[in-house]
């Protein structure tokens, strides 16, 4: 692959899932018009709307986590298909100009299912990274960080990668910064459409962005900007 030095990375299964990262890529392009976008998706889907492409091959065990490595970037946002970008991004990327990975804290950091543990005890005040927006760097440390990320996922048998991130990320000596909430926005009050002293929003992470087969709930998501 020719190594762009800015980008923005999606991994989608089926033509609902690339549909809605190709909505998301366009809100990129938007905003953020000097970033390239890439996809990795099953053969045949239709990549249009994306500047690169990529198929996966057969047999992962997490595509997601698998093929971070295979970025074609220098500089990789890797972003969930349920996302919309709302404002300029280079700050963000600035980040990686000191550190390797950054990510955003799970929300809701305190519930059960997010304090489950595999291998290690990890305090609290070190939550779960939410891992469908993450910002890294490529270098042999990172991707070697993913690669066992990855045989992690596999032996942990868990259906969620972030417990095998949390910990691994705890016992690692990466580059790790926590970047604001408002560049991975999984909650959005009511009284947010009305007033809001917080900063605005730059990347919405949804679960109304998610492919949606009820037509109202499509027709709400196909409006979210």
């Amino acid at each position: 692959m020719t190594a762009l030095k800015r980008g923005v990375l999606y991994i989608a299964w089926g033509k609902a899932h690339v549909d809605v990262a190709r909505r998301s890529a366009a809100s990129v392009k938007a905003s953020n018009p000097e970033l390239g976008t890439a996809i990795w998706c099953h053969e045949g889907d239709d990549t249009s709307g994306f500047d690169q492409a990529f198929f996966i091959p057969d047999g992962l065990a997490r595509p997601k986590v698998d093929l971070l490595p295979d970025t074609p970037f220098d500089e990789t946002l890797y972003m969930d298909n349920d996302t919309i970008v709302r404002d300029d991004l280079g700050s963000l990327f600035d980040l990686l100009q000191k550190f390797e990975i950054c990510g955003a804290h799970v929300q809701l950091w305190h519930r059960p299912r997010h304090n489950k543990r595999w291998k290690y005890d990890v305090p609290e005040t070190f939550p779960e990274i939410n891992c469908g927006v993450l910002l890294y760097r490529s270098s042999d440390r990172v991707f070697d960080f993913f690669r066992d990320w990855s045989r992690a996922f596999v032996e942990a048998g868990f259906r969620v990668d972030q417990v095998t991130f949390r910990e691994l990320l705890w016992m690692s000596d990466i580059q790790f910064y926590v970047f604001p909430p408002q560049f991975n926005k999984r909650l959005y009050e009511a009284s947010e459409l009305i007033y809001s002293d917080q900063p605005r929003a730059r990347i919405l992470h949804l679960e109304l962005l998610r492919p949606q087969k009820n037509p109202i709930l499509r027709w709400l998501s196909n409006r979210v900007r």
